[in-house]
């Protein structure tokens, strides 16, 4: 498959296909066993098969099933299948048992029940061969053997949704026949000197119907992300995106605030419960008024639920937050992993001082690092900050330079291809994250 065809492209089109072979399998099931008893199938059937099979697929979904990055891996594939399936057997059971219904009608719906988790056994298991035969992995040939293609391979291993078939230096011959007999898609140009780089083999392969990418632009499409350190001011001088359009700003105002309120009414009993414990948990105030970087480098105050012990920054030195981090109080752990403290900051969003989604705002002392360490930092100022954002999504909570240099490669893709519907997917994604309390600190 051509890098052109985005992951989520990829993902769609096996997320369409398992769902037509679960509704199939429960119907099958379902119409074996009413036939074995002798009884008419349920009135419902076709209603009870879609319930099922969409309720299979939220479960695999929140088990991370349609993540490539853990499906194609036999340990945690295997875990998080058992686990999601369990949890929706034990939620359909429980349907079974509080609908009214004749006790065939109930057989039948466990039968059906039984074979669409069958198949969803079966095809997860397969997921690995059968990836490589529909192509659900794009297939990668580097060209270069030094320390940036040894970088983008383990970068392409662990992203999980592209696979290196084969790699070659780029002054040897026979480009072209080393790609095709490895079955490649596209060839990424990963060189640290591109001098001796023949550049007619790679016309060749272009001219032969394989994708010909350099790491930045590959790095971009297929990763979701742009390598700071790798990128040329040119780079982006030239390239589409990074567009600022009034209306495009004015429409992501608009989805902020209707999404803000809408959070802000659901969530205030948690915001009461949250405020009550933090008050019996420990002395201090309730909120966490800190000063942070906005839009175009302006500082606001943007408020957070307490979740540190009140001296927990002696002298007003700020502080990277660390893993298992001695300050925070009990109440706060709780608080950080659901993401509970950061909903104040839907006040913020409402004076237009962040957006829900957005790259994540920093202290002016971090910022004032950062800017002369990390090359292209000022652009993540160019929109303004966000609750959530793409950074948050891929990576955790930067403790350190090097982790902050890696979110801003999602923070720069997310400048540059800035839409409401990126906004969109990042919020879907976020929901899972809050729930599970993946990646904080």
């Amino acid at each position: 498959m051509r890098l052109a065809a985005l992951p989520e492209a990829r993902k769609l089109v096996f997320f369409v296909g398992e769902e037509l072979a679960l509704f199939g399998a429960f119907v099958v099931a379902a119409l074996l066993v009413a036939h074995v008893e002798g009884a008419a199938p349920p009135r419902l059937l076709f209603v009870e098969a879609v319930a099922v099979t969409l309720t299979l697929q939220l479960g695999l979904y929140l088990a991370d099933l349609y993540d490539f990055k853990v499906a194609f891996r036999d340990a945690p594939r295997a875990t998080r299948l058992l686990k999601a399936l369990g949890a929706v057997t034990i939620a359909c059971g429980v349907a079974v048992l509080i609908l009214p219904r004749p006790w065939h009608a109930g057989t039948v719906a466990v039968a059906g029940l039984g074979g669409a988790c069958t198949v969803a056994l079966v095809l997860r298991a397969a997921l690995p061969d059968l990836g490589r035969r529909l192509a659900l992995r794009a297939r990668v040939f580097l060209v270069g053997e030094g320390e940036r293609a040894q970088a983008l391979s383990r970068e392409i291993a662990a992203d999980g949704q592209l696979e290196v078939v084969g790699s070659i230096a780029p002054t040897r011959p026979g480009l072209l026949a080393r790609a095709q007999a490895a079955e490649a898609g596209a060839l990424v140009v990963a060189v640290d000197d591109r001098r001796g780089l023949d550049v007619r083999e790679l016309l060749a392969c272009r001219l032969a119907g394989l994708e010909v990418l350099d790491a930045i632009d590959f790095t971009e499409r297929a990763l979701k992300k742009i390598p700071a350190e790798l990128t040329r001011p040119s780079d982006l001088v030239f390239s589409d995106g990074f567009d600022r359009a009034p209306w495009l700003l004015g429409a992501r105002r608009l989805v902020s605030l209707m999404v803000a309120l809408a959070l802000f009414v659901l969530a205030l009993p948690i915001l009461l419960v949250a405020a009550l414990l933090i008050k019996l948990d420990s002395p201090g105030p309730l909120f966490y008024s800190q000063e942070r970087v906005g839009a175009h480098g302006g500082v606001f105050r943007m408020l957070k639920f307490r979740t540190m012990r009140k001296d927990a920054e002696q002298a007003g030195q700020a502080q990277w937050a660390q893993k298992n981090d001695p300050r925070i109080t009990r109440v706060g752990v709780w608080l950080r992993r659901f993401r509970i403290d950061e909903l104040p900051q839907l006040l913020n969003v409402l004076k237009g001082e962040m957006g829900v989604v957005g790259p994540r705002p920093e202290r002016p002392q971090f910022v004032a690092q950062l800017r002369t360490q990390i090359p292209y930092y000022d652009l993540r100022a160019l929109v303004p900050p966000g609750i959530t954002g793409w950074a948050q999504i891929r990576y955790p909570y930067a403790a350190s330079l090097e982790e902050a240099r890696m979110k801003l490669q999602y923070d720069l893709y997310y400048v540059k291809h800035l839409s409401v519907w990126l906004d969109l997917v990042i919020l879907f994604h976020t929901a899972k994250v809050v729930l599970f309390g993946r990646g904080a600190r």
